[in-house]
């Protein structure tokens, strides 16, 4: 009987992986800023946020986004907004649906306005430039602008000149 013994040489190459805390419900992000790894999250940048409201036709936000996982790599992206006076004044997460879309959350003024709808980036715009557009629970429009996507205008309502 002739019997052959065959070593088989195995080697995973697997690579450095390290633990990032990310928040994962809206409770986890109240009032909290994000620790994950420097290079692992969306650099902070613009963001406008447009509404209307019981009290006047049109409100505007501005100020800049800071995200706790990367934008167009993440399944799900929790953001928070500060105000021109370095103030946490909303909360958030993106999910993504697709290559260039997905929803929005947002819950700004500890819960005092909120809104939910969907966003598009355009083909060749970065990441982390979009648009969304959604409602607040009372049926009135929002428009977020994150970055300085192309094509965007100055932002106008139906109605006005």
């Amino acid at each position: 009987m002739n019997r052959r013994l065959f070593f088989v040489a195995l080697t995973l190459l697997l690579p450095a992986c390290a633990s990032v805390p990310i928040a994962t419900t809206e409770a986890d992000i109240q009032g909290k800023s994000f620790s994950a790894a420097p290079g692992q999250t969306t650099p902070p940048g613009p963001i406008s946020i447009s509404y209307r409201d019981d009290v006047s036709n049109v409100r505007q936000l501005t100020g800049v986004a800071r995200y706790g996982a990367l934008l167009g790599r993440s399944r799900s992206v929790p953001f928070t907004v500060e105000n021109e006076h370095s103030e946490q004044v909303c909360t958030g997460t993106f999910t993504t649906e697709g290559p260039n879309n997905g929803k929005f959350s947002l819950s700004c003024f500890d819960g005092f306005f909120s809104g939910n709808g969907t966003y598009e980036r355009k083909t060749g715009d970065p990441n982390d430039h979009l648009v969304a557009h959604g409602l607040t629970p009372r049926g009135l429009p929002i428009i977020l602008v994150v970055g300085r996507p192309s094509g965007v205008a100055p932002m106008t309502w139906p109605g006005q000149g």
